[in-house]
């Protein structure tokens, strides 16, 4: 029984030392912790403060680029004002002004109109086709389903071709080449 209260004694000894050494341990990790702490802080204030600084260039060239495009504009307006006096138009008729743009707006609507009558019989051959030879059936209605293809090429042709490249619909182009060719 000796033996064992010694072993116990012992292991008594060696916990109150591994609980010394634990809180020692646990000490330094804290203080090491806190050290990262203010070490990532640190770090943490330099990039809000790189940040601030970025973003005041930014604001800085920014206001530069204003100011500079300010500049260029008043120098073509003044440009433009000096033109202007120096250009007198002459008088037009307003009444062959408006005959010249009701029989332009009438060649741009016939123009588009017939494009898109061609667009829809072009559009209604190729749904037939494609009835036929894949599901087997055909249209037998061929009128109604081309007023519907009409009214639906009508309504998205202009959409479409404003949007493209041209940003003018075919009307428009040719119309507009005609009118300046009359002028020569």
């Amino acid at each position: 029984m000796g033996e064992k209260e010694d072993n116990i004694e012992d292991n008594i000894g060696e916990l109150s030392v591994n609980e010394e050494d634990k809180k020692q341990f646990l000490e330094e990790l804290k203080n090491k912790n806190l050290e990262e702490e203010k070490k990532l802080e640190e770090l943490k204030n330099k990039k809000l403060e790189e940040q601030k600084k970025l973003e005041e260039e930014k604001a800085r060239l920014e206001e530069e680029q204003k100011k500079k495009e300010l500049e260029e504009q008043n120098k073509q307006v003044e440009h433009i004002n000096e033109e202007v006096p120096n250009k007198i138009e002459p008088s037009k008729d307003k009444s062959s002004e408006k005959k010249g743009t009701l029989m332009r707006n009438f060649k741009i609507s016939f123009i588009d109109t017939a494009v898109s009558a061609v667009v829809s019989i072009a559009a209604l051959y190729l749904f037939d086709l494609i009835l036929r030879l894949i599901f087997g059936y055909y249209v037998s209605d061929m009128k109604g389903v081309f007023i519907i293809l009409f009214v639906v090429i009508l309504i998205l042709y202009p959409i479409i071709m404003k949007s493209s490249r041209l940003n003018k619909t075919l009307g428009e182009k040719f119309a507009k080449t005609t009118s300046i060719e009359r002028k020569d």
